[in-house]
């Protein structure tokens, strides 16, 4: 028999105090579980948004090295840690110096200075010639293009960023 407010006379309709404490608490608990779960998911695509622009950063360098010798006109040269050469494109002759310090890899085209590749250290020129890798590209005896170049440059070491050695092995275009 059922009252006139609705509810069964045993007490049966409808939760009891504790059931919805409990339900509650489960409640309560697999939130914080997704919220964890979120902030985790968060972090990782953060991290690997930051590596993903490091990387593209390090490979439109590792580019610009590579055009630049594969358009090379006269040189390479060298001067301490310094590469010179002279590129063609555009239907002009470019003056291109690559050289490194304590930010990076810089890149100045007809005296324009470009940081390109920064953080890279250790940064190394080595040329391809008579079938061994050299220091120099040219001396006074041998004044003939190498055949390669080799540039390689270190990463720092870190957590939150891409790490370990670069190296990258261009080979120049015959001479003209």
């Amino acid at each position: 028999m059922i009252d006139r407010a609705g509810a069964a006379p045993d007490g049966s309709a409808g939760f009891t105090l504790i059931e919805m404490m409990v339900a509650l608490l489960l409640f309560a608990l697999i939130s914080m579980a997704g919220m964890g779960l979120v902030e985790t998911v968060i972090g990782v695509e953060r991290h690997t948004s930051e590596r993903a622009l490091r990387l593209a950063e390090i490979q439109r360098a590792l580019f610009l090295v590579r055009a630049d010798f594969g358009q090379l006109v006269e040189g390479p040269l060298r001067k301490d840690e310094m590469v010179l050469l002279i590129r063609s494109g555009a239907g002009r002759r470019h003056v291109i110096l690559y050289m490194s310090d304590g930010a990076g890899l810089h890149r100045v085209i007809d005296g324009s200075d470009r940081l390109i590749l920064p953080g890279v250290e250790q940064v190394q020129w080595r040329f391809y010639k008579h079938g061994m890798w050299q220091a120099e590209p040219a001396t006074e005896n041998d004044p003939s293009r190498s055949e390669a170049v080799e540039f390689t440059g270190q990463l720092p070491t870190s957590l939150n960023s891409t790490n370990g050695a670069l190296r990258q092995v261009i080979t120049l275009p015959a001479e003209p």
